[in-house]
């Protein structure tokens, strides 16, 4: 009792400082083996926030890019107030809500886009990638819900595209950067067609236009779905005289129109996980409502917290999520179902498709978008989650025979420790002891392998053996 008391205690004082919970229910801890794991859990949710704030070099990049960042949507803002363009997503007001991570704010070129949503409010985004020879597989990214912006998830966009891909982030209507009312083309004045922002249909409807936006060229330009020649025709005859509205993505010269992959975050991974079923690996698009009667290329997803399983999978998905914790740290006296995150992997697995889950240990839904100042998430989640959405995409997506099996290998190894003490984010230590993980993989000689613990798959402790998990971590330095 008094080893629980003390450890409920320490819980308390962790939590203080950063969204203390009305009752603590200390005592309700049955193991004091998973009383102690769920305190290591905890602590885990707030490194990164810890080691931003602790740098002196974090916080000059951070000035440095949110001074550049806010005066620019500033700018843009009033601009296209001229034109009766309203802005109304939170996230651009954040401190630095449009910067991510401002270490890699300026580390990579990219060209800012803004169309046309199906609504005829302006979207806007960004296209990452070389303009150099061949062609290049795209991805694009749909951010989560109500607080995020695409700059969020530039750092994993930059990752993708150093790698060989064109992508392509974007805020949907009433997100970031995005104009948040809809018009009539070529009207001026706004209306509330998608508003208010913050419903799932936005985020799917916006996730298509984005694809059919990224597919854009010269010789078969951007019409929002629904949209007449005339209505094209209208709406640029009504942009106003220094207005950017985009038609033509302006990096189609080296997109591979015939290799994409779409991942989303929170309420985007529910949209992705929706938009999947419009591929034309099958038939599912000819009867979903939202596919509207066509098909796109898309050869596989993501869903970043989470890939839903109330959908029919079409093309391989992944699915990754955090350890149960939303926006602050919370303690779980009670230990959750351990197949409480296998909804997606079932599903895929049942309709014969390659698939992969993971959940990060003391991860919080914020891993994947990246709110300075505010932002709890672990200090390895982020190198968790760049590892194996490269291998994923890269597995799907490349041109190179060798890289697809190349790929295989790293989804097959990632678990799995090679040299103690060398530790590597991505290894299974570092994966979720309260929730199982898995995947079914299909080798290159058609062999399918499938696993559903991912820690005693990469040799660690099993998902509930919380004495295991905790040694597991003994003498370990978290990178």
């Amino acid at each position: 009792m008094r080893r629980r008391l003390l450890i409920a205690s320490v819980v308390a004082l962790v939590l203080g400082a950063l969204a203390a919970p009305a009752v603590l229910a200390g005592n309700d801890y049955s193991d004091p083996a998973y009383a102690q794991h769920d305190l290591d859990n905890v602590s885990r949710s707030t490194g990164r926030h810890m080691a931003d704030l602790t740098r002196p070099e974090w916080h000059e990049a951070m000035m440095q890019a949110t001074a550049q960042s806010y005066l620019a949507a500033l700018g843009i803002q009033l601009s296209d107030l001229g034109n009766g363009r309203l802005h109304t997503g939170l996230g651009q007001w954040i401190p630095g809500g449009s910067v991510g991570d401002p270490e890699v704010y300026n580390a990579m070129p990219s060209r800012r886009v803004e169309f046309l949503a199906r609504t005829g409010a302006k979207p806007s985004g960004h296209i990452w990638g070389d303009e150099g020879s061949g062609r290049r597989p795209g991805i694009v990214i749909t951010t989560g819900s109500i607080q995020a912006t695409e700059g969020m998830y530039q750092w994993l966009a930059q990752i993708l595209a150093r790698a060989g891909y064109e992508v392509m982030t974007f805020d949907v209507q009433g997100q970031g950067e995005s104009e948040g009312f809809g018009h009539a083309p070529g009207d001026k004045t706004p209306n509330t067609n998608g508003f208010p922002a913050q419903q799932q249909p936005v985020f799917v409807d916006g996730t298509i236009d984005a694809i059919r936006f990224f597919e854009s060229t010269p010789s078969a330009p951007y019409v929002p779905v629904g949209w007449s020649a005339a209505d094209v025709a209208a709406a640029k005859a009504g942009r106003g005289p220094a207005e950017q509205l985009d038609f033509v993505n302006p990096g189609y010269g080296v997109l591979d129109r015939t290799q994409l992959g779409i991942a989303g975050h929170s309420l985007g991974a529910t949209a992705v996980s929706v938009v999947q079923q419009c591929s034309d690996e099958g038939t599912v698009w000819k009867t979903v409502p939202d596919c509207h009667g066509q098909s796109y290329p898309i050869r596989t997803v993501i869903g970043f917290d989470a890939l839903t399983g109330s959908v029919t999978p079409v093309v391989p998905g992944m699915d990754q999520e955090a350890d149960g914790y939303f926006l602050n740290p919370q303690p779980a006296p009670q230990a959750p179902d351990p197949k409480a995150h296998l909804g997606a992997f079932d599903k895929w697995t049942a309709a014969g498709l390659d698939t992969y889950a993971f959940s990060i240990r003391g991860g919080t839904h914020l891993e994947w978008s990246y709110i300075p100042f505010i932002s709890m998430a672990t200090s390895y989640g982020r190198h968790t989650i760049g590892y194996y959405t490269l291998a994923w995409f890269d597995r799907w997506l490349s041109p190179s025979r060798a890289v697809r099996a190349d790929a295989l290998q790293r989804l097959l190894t990632g678990p799995i420790a090679q040299h103690i003490p060398v530790e590597a984010p991505w290894r299974a230590n570092y994966l979720s002891a309260r929730y199982l993980g898995g995947f079914r993989l299909t080798g290159v000689h058609g062999t399918v392998t499938r696993v559903l613990d991912l820690r005693t798959y990469g040799g660690t402790s099993a998902v509930g053996d919380w004495a295991g998990a905790n040694a597991d971590r003994q003498g370990r330095v978290l990178p």
